[in-house]
């Protein structure tokens, strides 16, 4: 009995187990947002970009760290050094073994380290606002394609009424004692658009979904959906586009790459000028050599014996390379490009400004048509009330009802369009400045 309830015990546990492995992932925006910034794949490939540049940076600060060379040398040697040749030749041979090992430890770069080192910063740096600047495009990516699901799903239960609408109507026409075949044609042709459209949702529902589950690392046998269920308006007010100019200076990544751009240049441009300057290195060196039965060498001490010895000693080094052309070359070469870099970031800052003031005139429409489309819904949800109320009390007919009822999901279909339009409009706006979702810091 004990045996039987052990292995009911198990299934229920593997049973459990399955059970909350294949429960369902249902996610509001934000927490879509979230997921995507820990789990996308491109953001992880850009965090590897950040590895690569502290990487860098080692090479970079070098002071005071020794460099090692060593050197092992084995090598046949004739034992009789007053007749080498016919020693070597004849047979009568020794073997030599060496080392040396050398060590030498940067005092001073007279600055080149410390100017590599602020390089290195720079480029970590830069790599952490390029996955700043990935993750706000698949942020961005992330509220579009939630919207347009949501769109896609109200879109879809709008048309069921339409098509309901219609095939009320047809049926109505064709009980009368003589039908109307031309209008009969007529609403079964709008079946086959309203029939198009809901293919066309469907498809672009089930890609939305697909891209989205991209985004977040999922797979795509996981049984994900979102939470919201109706299409609402952001509350959202713009400031001034001047202080909005100012925001994005500040947050947008996109600014702070083209300061650092110029940085980079103006710190490469230093240190190669610094490179008509020397190093200075303390250093030692321990080498030894041993190659048994050698007769004939007369050099007895251990730094003129050239088989036999053991030597050491340390100091100091200083050494440089004084290449004039190439040096001023690549110091013309540094001062072109800090030129060109100073060029371009006056040029982009410019169009980065069109671009927000773009997003800004774009988010001004998209309001005002969303203002005038909600309008327009209540004029057409105050008609059908009307032409309802007439048939009800006798007075009005069933054609005015069905065509003010057709025209008002036509209208709030445009109202649910106009809705998304302004959500993206705001969306982009609060990307161009740096606002879109709370950052947790992506710039580890």
């Amino acid at each position: 009995m004990k045996i039987i309830n052990h292995i009911v015990f198990i299934l229920s546990l593997t049973l459990f187990s399955t059970m909350a492995q294949a429960e369902p992932i249902r996610l509001n925006l934000d927490e879509c947002v979230e997921r995507a910034l820990l789990n996308n794949e491109d953001i992880k490939g850009a965090q590897y970009d950040i590895y690569g540049s502290i990487a860098k940076k080692i090479e970079a600060t070098k002071r005071y760290v020794p460099v090692v060379n060593y050197k092992y040398r084995f090598a046949p040697v004739p034992q009789d050094l007053n007749d080498p040749v016919d020693s070597l030749f004849g047979g009568d041979i020794s073997v030599f073994n060496s080392i040396k090992i050398e060590a030498g430890v940067p005092l001073t770069t007279f600055g080149k380290i410390t100017v590599s080192n602020e390089l290195a910063n720079i480029g970590i740096d830069a790599s952490r606002l390029q996955k700043v600047r990935k993750s706000d495009e698949v942020a961005l990516d992330i509220y579009k394609l939630y919207y347009g699901i949501v769109l896609a799903r109200e879109s879809k239960q709008l048309a069921d009424k339409g098509l309901q609408a219609v095939q009320d109507k047809i049926t109505e026409l064709e009980k009368a004692e003589t039908p109307d075949q031309l209008q009969i044609l007529k609403l079964k042709a709008i079946i086959y658009q309203i029939d198009k459209k809901l293919d066309e949702a469907n498809k672009k529902e089930l890609i939305a979904i697909a891209m989205l589950k991209y985004h977040m690392g999922l797979e795509d046998d996981v049984d994900f959906d979102i939470r919201d269920k109706s299409l609402k308006s952001e509350n959202y007010r713009a400031r001034s586009y001047e202080d909005l100019v100012q925001e994005s200076k500040a947050k947008r990544p996109e600014f702070t790459l083209l300061n650092y751009q110029v940085d980079a240049k103006q710190k490469q441009l230093t240190l190669e000028k610094k490179n008509y300057l020397p190093k200075l290195v303390a250093g030692t060196f321990f080498e030894y050599g041993d190659s048994p039965g050698i007769v004939g060498d007369e050099s007895q001490n251990d730094f003129t014996n050239p088989f036999n010895f053991l030597r050491a000693g340390v100091g100091l080094e200083l050494s440089g390379e004084l290449d004039f052309r190439k040096i001023k070359a690549n110091v013309e070469l540094a001062k072109a490009e800090l030129g060109k870099a100073i060029a371009e970031k006056r040029s982009k800052h410019r169009l980065l400004e069109i671009d927000l003031k773009n997003a800004y005139l774009e988010l001004e429409q998209r309001q005002k048509l969303l203002n005038r489309s909600e309008r327009e819904q209540k004029s057409a949800r105050q008609i059908v009330f009307l032409t309802k109320s007439n048939v009800d009390i006798g007075i009005g007919e069933k054609k005015d009802y069905l065509e003010a009822l057709q025209s008002y999901l036509l209208i709030q279909a445009a109202h649910l369009e106009n809705i998304y339009n302004y959500n993206v409009a705001v969306a982009t706006v609060k990307n161009k400045v740096g606002s879109l979702y709370e950052n947790p810091d992506m710039t580890k």
